[in-house]
């Protein structure tokens, strides 16, 4: 992916605003363990953008690709906009060898908690992760791959690699 646009954005903040809008005024008792199924997707999904290739980065891109495109056609036809690209690039920084693992070790946690989650927690996970999906781009260089990197570095390599 070379670009970002700004109908990727509007899905992914959309989507972030709507949720935390339901869980505040609909949720009686405003409990926010509640919202970390929904953090828990939308980080995930953030971090899993940094793969750069392969099967994951390729699903990924083509995901966030389709989820842009549904964002520009909903500013341009439900508000008239014109469709914009923002002109910095969508990469998310390199994941280290190590950071990669812990990118793999992520993934299967997350597949493991959302085949054994309840129909509610399921549910903010899933919508966790095209919010995180659209907001990666946005977030992940900044903060989540140097933070994976860094992870895989203290309890990788560290311990058994240096």
């Amino acid at each position: 992916m070379k670009t970002v646009t700004l109908g990727m954005f509007t899905v992914g903040i959309l989507i972030l605003a709507v949720r935390l809008a339901h869980f505040y005024f609909k949720s009686s008792s405003r409990d926010w363990s509640k919202v970390a199924p929904f953090g828990m997707g939308a980080v995930a999904f953030a971090a899993a953008g940094a793969c750069a290739g392969g099967i994951i980065g390729t699903i990924l891109t083509w995901a966030r690709n389709g989820v842009g495109k549904a964002g520009d056609l909903a500013l341009e036809k439900g508000t008239g906009a014109s469709h914009v690209q923002i002109s910095r690039p969508a990469e998310f920084g390199t994941l280290s060898p190590f950071g990669a693992v812990v990118m793999l070790v992520l993934i299967a946690v997350f597949a493991v908690v959302i085949k054994s989650a309840k129909k509610k927690p399921k549910k903010e996970l899933l919508w966790g992760a095209p919010c995180g999906l659209a907001l990666g781009p946005f977030l992940g260089a900044v903060t989540i791959t140097p933070l994976i990197n860094w992870i895989g570095l203290v309890t990788i390599y560290q311990p058994f690699f240096s």
